[in-house]
């Protein structure tokens, strides 16, 4: 079995892979005494030298493998070039257009909102592959996920932490619809028509959300209460809910329908009062 990316390697460059035996070094002869030659007449020339990267390490190397490729092999009488070129050169086939660009993988499943993970950002696939395992072939610019060896998305690669890639084909058609009809500048301006203290729950759940998309059905239904329970105790209730960190919106309708807002109030009034200098106390009665 081979390590997938050398087999990308060589389909990309469309050659063969012919793999030696386990413990089999005659399998490939040629290539362990071209090793040893190498090891014998270039490395050995650099025992007392010190390299400080790869790069110094390359250019100190080229210069010596076209000598040694030019040198004249006593029992052919021609040099590794002259035979490169006489029986192999004619073979060679041309180079792709692009480079093969090294990629990592990754398996994963799909999220109940059509998004994968991978590195702490998302990025979307199309919803029939909902809960279906998948593979996630990524480099530094680019992200492509595999669903049984077919290819069903692309992404540019991201790299801010919850940051999303949402292609808007991939989302179920009352999904599509709620993106097109909803952004999240109309959202904040909802929010902030009923209050500072919306606005400020509308941007913070905006902002924790994977995918702004994610969070617009419940930010939607949490404004849609003002309709009910009033701009005011909305406002009251969301700046109660900053605190104790509620987002859902069956914790907004509960802080509203028992009025959980009221009792901070009256507790902080309370305290305010308790604490005045010019109150006495009940000791200074005893």
């Amino acid at each position: 079995m081979f390590n997938e990316n050398y087999a990308e390697l060589s389909r990309h460059y469309n050659y063969a892979i012919e793999p030696a035996r386990p413990y089999k070094p005659q399998d490939k002869a040629k290539v362990e005494q071209g090793v040893q030659a190498i090891q014998r007449w270039i490395i050995a020339r650099f025992r007392n030298r010190s390299f400080f990267n790869i790069d110094e390490i390359n250019q100190a190397i080229n210069p010596l493998l076209d000598i040694y490729n030019n040198k004249i092999i006593k029992k052919i009488g021609k040099s590794r070039s002259e035979l490169f070129i006489e029986l192999e050169k004619s073979y060679l086939q041309q180079l792709p257009i692009n480079r093969f660009i090294y990629k990592e993988l990754k398996i994963a499943t799909v999220n109940i909102d059509y998004h994968v993970e991978l590195l702490k950002c998302y990025y979307s696939v199309p919803f029939k592959y909902l809960k279906e395992r998948v593979e996630i072939k990524y480099s530094t610019t680019l992200v492509e996920i595999y669903h049984k060896s077919k290819i069903v998305a692309t992404h540019p690669r991201l790299y801010k932490i919850n940051d999303s890639s949402t292609i808007k084909e991939h989302m179920p058609l009352n999904h599509q619809y709620q993106s097109e009809k909803m952004n999240p500048q109309r959202l904040i301006s909802w929010g902030e028509n009923i209050g500072n203290e919306t606005k400020e729950f509308v941007e913070k759940r905006l902002s924790e959300a994977p995918y702004p998309v994610k969070a617009y059905r419940t930010i939607i239904a949490i404004l849609s209460l003002a309709k009910i329970y009033g701009k005011i105790e909305l406002n009251l209730a969301l700046s109660y809910a900053i605190k104790i960190d509620a987002k859902s919106v069956k914790s907004i309708e509960s802080i509203l329908s028992k009025k959980l807002y009221l009792v901070v109030a009256n507790t902080t009034t309370s305290t305010l009062f308790n604490n005045h200098e010019n109150i006495r106390g009940s000791d200074y009665y005893k």
